[in-house]
């Protein structure tokens, strides 16, 4: 018996992806592009992606026989670019900013990446063609990415503003585990107390730049713990990453064998850096919530 496609269109939208729009050219030259969700890589050598599109789109056929595609993936800021071209709007490209890149195809400005590919192969799967492009230039840039999960955007970037938010509140404190040379980056202080790096503000730009003064080069990649310290009456917010450069004085690196022992001042991050330990021993990233003493810790990914 075949699955409810309702249900399973919902199961598979348990998975969270990213946003592209997909453009090419027709054979007259007019533009043409659509909004999927449905991309991904497929080799570096050769450089291949994919992006599967729907036999009953509309603008099915014209990427079928195209010479030249290419796949933008939108930035944080650009829903109304995904909802224009999920439309039916006959004039899409008049109503958004767009250069012509390698192969003349189309290339969104504002997009985090954009890929410019010529046709590699045409796989038929089902209900879909499956459209697989060899990636001929490409650009990328700052910032976060627009993401989408069962049938809602969601910002990467809110969490950020949520996290320090939270930590601005009285009594807060706002850290980070950074993974260091095959060990965690601790700082000492004057009297030989570990301790987690802090910031000086609750801001992530407040803890790259009291980094990044001492020659360090911080790179933060989520929230690893977030929890009230009714200690202080305030929230705690570390967040997970990665330190490279001169250790300077004041700073040690723990090594990952030792992490489960971490002599630290403060009882909470010791028991941090023991499920840091026991996370990288299992390959895969938790988060944790609730208070100092007791909480809840989840699946993040690999």
């Amino acid at each position: 018996m075949s699955p409810d496609p309702r249900a399973l269109r919902n199961a598979f939208g348990a998975f969270a992806t990213g946003v592209t729009v997909i453009t090419t050219r027709q054979p007259d030259g007019t533009p043409r592009g659509f909004t999927a969700n449905s991309f991904t890589s497929v080799s570096l050598d050769p450089a291949l992606l994919l992006v599967c599109l729907a036999k009953t789109a509309h603008s099915a056929d014209v990427f079928a026989t195209a010479p030249h595609f290419a796949v933008n993936i939108l930035a944080e800021d650009q829903k109304a670019v995904s909802g224009l071209f999920a439309s039916r709007t006959p004039d899409k490209f008049a109503q958004c900013a767009w250069t012509p890149g390698h192969g003349d195809v189309p290339l969104l400005d504002g997009a985090l990446a954009q890929f410019a590919c010529a046709r590699h192969d045409l796989v038929d799967a089902g209900d879909h063609l499956i459209l697989i492009g060899r990636v001929e230039d490409f650009a990328t840039s700052e910032g976060q990415p627009l993401g989408y999960f069962r049938g809602s955007y969601f910002s990467i970037g809110i969490e950020r503003e949520l996290a320090e938010a939270a930590a601005a509140a009285k009594g807060s404190r706002l850290g980070a585990v950074l993974a260091c040379n095959g060990g965690v980056l601790l700082k000492v202080d004057a009297q030989g107390a570990l301790s987690l790096p802090l910031a000086p503000k609750p801001s992530l730009d407040s803890l790259t730049a009291s980094l990044t003064a001492q020659g360090l080069t911080p790179t933060i990649d989520f929230v690893y713990a977030a929890f009230d310290d009714r200690s202080t009456g305030g929230h705690a917010v570390y967040y997970h990453g990665q330190v490279s450069g001169t250790l300077p004085q004041g700073y040690r690196i723990l090594p990952l064998t030792d992490l489960a022992r971490a002599p630290l001042a403060n009882p909470v991050e010791t028991q941090m850096l023991a499920r840091y330990a026991e996370d990288y021993r299992n390959g895969s990233f938790t988060l944790y919530h609730g208070t100092e003493t007791s909480g809840h810790v989840r699946q993040i990914g690999a």
